[in-house]
């Protein structure tokens, strides 16, 4: 019979080189960064042509203590002292003057008639934080990343509009976050 003494040590350095594997992976994975997909801030002024959607924005959010307001009609910043915005952003915070709701990971490109199909589906709530959009990202403990979590999120805006949105990313050039982009495009009458 060995002794139980014996074993002890082994446990013990078995243990210790655990730990050590385990620190070594979470030095090397926070300090080699993956990349991200960079876009650079969508340049002010009103759409060209005038019409709603389908169109990619992205919104310079970086900004702690600002949300930049996007009116989707028009194609452009709002100021938050009018009515006419959509979308608000803060960094990786995203409100909207009328409700949302999280569809999921379905296509975008998805047909029409599908999309609307979902959409009528879904129960939608007014309020100030939009649980579904809060959730658009997915966070890297280890890389400090925040990904688009791949899902499409309806919206329905004060202006009675219906649109589908998906984020595509949360960086500007650089790497820098505070850059959301997203593409939307409206779902129909």
């Amino acid at each position: 019979m060995s002794e139980p003494g014996a074993r002890a040590p082994i446990a013990l350095l078995l243990g210790f080189a655990a730990f050590v594997v385990v620190l070594g992976y979470l030095i090397a994975a926070s300090v080699v960064r993956p990349d991200v997909a960079e876009f650079a801030p969508t340049p002010p002024g009103l759409r060209p042509s005038g019409r709603p959607g389908p169109d990619t924005v992205t919104i310079d959010a970086r900004d702690p203590a600002r949300w930049q307001f996007y009116s989707l009609r028009r194609g452009a910043i709002s100021s938050p002292d009018t009515a006419d915005w959509d979308l608000a952003f803060r960094r990786f915070h995203v409100i909207t003057s009328g409700s949302a709701a999280d569809a999921g990971e379905v296509i975008f490109e998805q047909p029409r008639d599908t999309a609307t199909a979902i959409f009528t589906e879904t129960v939608f709530a007014r309020d100030t934080v939009h649980p579904a959009l809060s959730r658009w990202y997915r966070y890297g403990v280890v890389t400090h990343l925040l990904r688009p979590n791949g899902h499409v999120f309806l919206v329905r805006t004060r202006w009675a509009a219906r649109i589908k949105l998906e984020f595509l990313s949360y960086y500007c050039p650089g790497a820098q976050p505070g850059c959301l982009t997203f593409r939307w495009a409206p779902l129909g009458p």
